[in-house]
């Protein structure tokens, strides 16, 4: 009767924990569905993440490590100084400030969720049925790519490194690069050399999603693959990192300066002039909540905009605002000011370090997965979207894993279970 009931545990777990990857993924696309797109789906599944955290921890609580103690105590702190932010530069509305606080909580919620709601060693045990998730979601996909540049059923009239962007399905071309991107980084995890065939068909979507990110971040998971396997090790260190990302930097910093930084007719350029602006004017704390960057800030159409007359630029009107939420790290430089991005700065510092003690290829995975994720936060708002929430999730699933951190140390939080 207890196997029974052990392996009915194990299939709701299974069940909810491939719901979970599926409904995010796919959740842009779903709320593509005007009948659908009133669940805001996944806003209603990390708020039953959220509601899932509770329940399982007074069920039967689990233990946190000390780091992410530390990670809750400086995401408090980064609401605290948002909202004395508001106070000093008096942008008000509960409704806009709450739904900021969402905003970025909600990764942090989906990486405790996995963290604390799956027993340890599940990740490990649900590896091949990942890379078997993640041949079908690239192979159906592929399909769809091969159907669409025969009969355009999805067309696009948008052109990037000189072809014609794929969006299939999805809204947009980002969302159809990443799910790609996730799903060969689901083949990596075992058996490499049987998934080639797939790993190309993903390299194929991605290119004709024409993202040089998805591209790039596929060439540096298969060095580090290579690097695992040719090296003979089994943990890769993160100071290895050090060396390439300065000489990168060197490398491309006039475009970085350019598009970033100095441009007069660069969007992102802009926000990010703007964003310094902002956190010298209202130092220590930034504007607060619903002050730039965000999306209650569009929505409400901050005073701050007005005051920069970002009215005169296209796609920073009250009509047209696509490009006012475009940067993680900008919206966080002005809401939150130096203080609150040198707290981000410190809540990704720590994540690093857990991550440096993981090994294997379950290291590589969790490792390109996060870079990718930070990467992004300078280009778009990354966490606040189904990919940071799924991003997050895996990160704190892997944590709670018993074979990939062994030498994690954890303090106890709960003494003993409630009865």
């Amino acid at each position: 009767m207890g196997q029974v009931q052990k392996t009915n545990r194990d299939s709701v777990a299974t069940f909810l924990f491939f719901a979970f990857i599926t409904g995010i993924l796919f959740s842009p696309v779903l709320e593509n569905i005007s009948v659908l797109s009133v669940l805001n789906v996944d806003n209603t599944i990390t708020f039953l993440c959220l509601v899932g955290i509770i329940l399982f921890q007074l069920k039967q609580p689990k233990a946190l490590m000390k780091k992410e103690y530390l990670i809750i105590a400086l995401l408090l702190i980064i609401i605290c100084l948002g909202i004395f932010g508001n106070m000093v530069s008096g942008i008000h509305g509960v409704k806009f400030i709450v739904l900021d606080i969402w905003s970025i909580s909600k990764c942090f919620i989906a990486y405790f969720f996995g963290r604390l709601a799956f027993k340890k060693g599940f990740f490990s045990s649900q590896i091949d049925r990942l890379a078997l998730y993640g041949k079908w979601v690239i192979g159906i996909l592929f399909v769809l790519l091969l159907v669409n540049l025969v009969y355009p059923i999805w067309p696009s009239t948008e052109v990037r490194m000189g072809i014609k962007t794929q969006y299939l399905v999805f809204p947009h071309a980002t969302y159809l690069s990443a799910t790609a991107f996730f799903c060969m980084l689901f083949l990596g995890l075992k058996n490499v050399r049987h998934n080639i065939p797939f790993l190309a068909m993903g390299s194929i979507l991605i290119f004709f999603a024409a993202r040089n990110k998805g591209l790039i971040f596929i060439a540096i998971y298969i060095f580090m693959l290579l690097f695992q396997h040719y090296a003979k090790t089994k943990r890769f260190k993160i100071s290895y990192l050090i060396l390439p990302v300065v000489v990168l930097i060197a490398a491309f910093w006039e475009v970085i300066d350019t598009r970033l930084l100095s441009s007069t007719t660069s969007a992102r350029s802009l926000l990010y002039q703007a964003a310094f602006k902002i956190a010298d004017m209202y130092a220590p704390f930034g504007a607060g909540f619903a002050s730039f960057g965000s999306g209650s800030s569009v929505k409400n159409y901050s005073s701050l905009y007005d005051m920069l007359r970002f009215y005169d630029y296209y796609g920073f009107t009250r009509d047209n605002p696509q490009y006012l939420n475009d940067s993680y790290i900008a919206m966080f430089l002005a809401q939150f000011g130096y203080i609150g991005t040198l707290c981000f700065a410190g809540i990704l510092v720590i994540f690093l370090l857990m991550i440096n003690q993981l090994s294997g290829s379950i290291q590589v995975f969790t490792l390109v997965l996060f870079v990718y994720a930070v990467t992004s936060l300078f280009t778009e708002l990354y966490l606040t979207t189904n990919l940071g929430i799924i991003t997050f999730f895996f990160i704190g699933i892997i944590f709670g894993d018993e074979g990939t951190r062994s030498d994690l140390r954890k303090e106890e939080l709960w003494k003993k279970p409630f009865h």
